[in-house]
């Protein structure tokens, strides 16, 4: 019976701390991948005998398992990629901030010598850095929409159960209040709708 699952001992690389680790680099050394080890490098590292890496390698590591391994193989370069793509972004950004305060200082040097025509001039070319800037951080919005409807907000159904109150508890309010809504063009003033 020593050979049977369930039986002796638990697995070493079941039990190692590494374990993730230690199959990650079991895969990636059948495909011949940075980070991979042969079974025998696996085996020699976590004290087994390459045959029991080998048997590991078919009982307990998954074709799913393979898979995600090798996807995250084959990302990693693309991520470094992004993190250099990203830094150069905010590079960038860095020399535009830059460009912006040297631009500020030649305004500066212009008005204190009193040369408006290179002020304006500078001043044009500070409006455009800090567009690109505001472009570039997407802070510059070049639609921008916001609806708000009385009859959904809050506010209004709070003040509409006031007014309803006060009408009922001083019925001769309501006449003049519907009339002075109606006066102001409020959208809201059918009774049926209001109170």
């Amino acid at each position: 019976m020593a050979g049977n699952k369930g039986s002796g001992r638990p697995n070493t690389i079941n039990t190692h701390p590494e374990k993730k680790t230690i199959i990650k680099q079991i895969v990636l050394g059948e495909h011949g991948l940075p980070g991979g080890m042969s079974k025998a490098q696996v085996a020699k590292r976590v004290g087994m005998h390459a045959d029991s890496v080998s048997r590991y390698r078919k009982e307990h590591i998954t074709e799913e398992m393979v898979r995600s391994i090798l996807a995250e193989a084959h990302t990693a370069p693309m991520d470094e990629a992004t993190r250099v793509l990203n830094d150069e972004r905010m590079d960038v950004a860095r020399t535009y901030d830059s460009l912006a305060r040297r631009v500020e200082k030649l305004i500066t040097k212009a008005e204190e010598a009193g040369d408006d025509g290179f002020a304006l001039a500078a001043m044009d070319g500070l409006r455009k850095v800090l567009r690109d800037i505001a472009t570039m951080h997407g802070k510059m919005a070049t639609n921008l929409t916001v609806t708000q409807s009385l009859a959904t907000s809050p506010e209004w159904v709070t003040l509409k159960s006031v007014l309803q109150a006060v009408c009922d508890e001083v019925p001769a309010a309501r006449e003049p209040l519907l009339r002075h809504m109606r006066h102001n063009v409020l959208s809201v003033t059918k009774e049926g709708s209001v109170l």
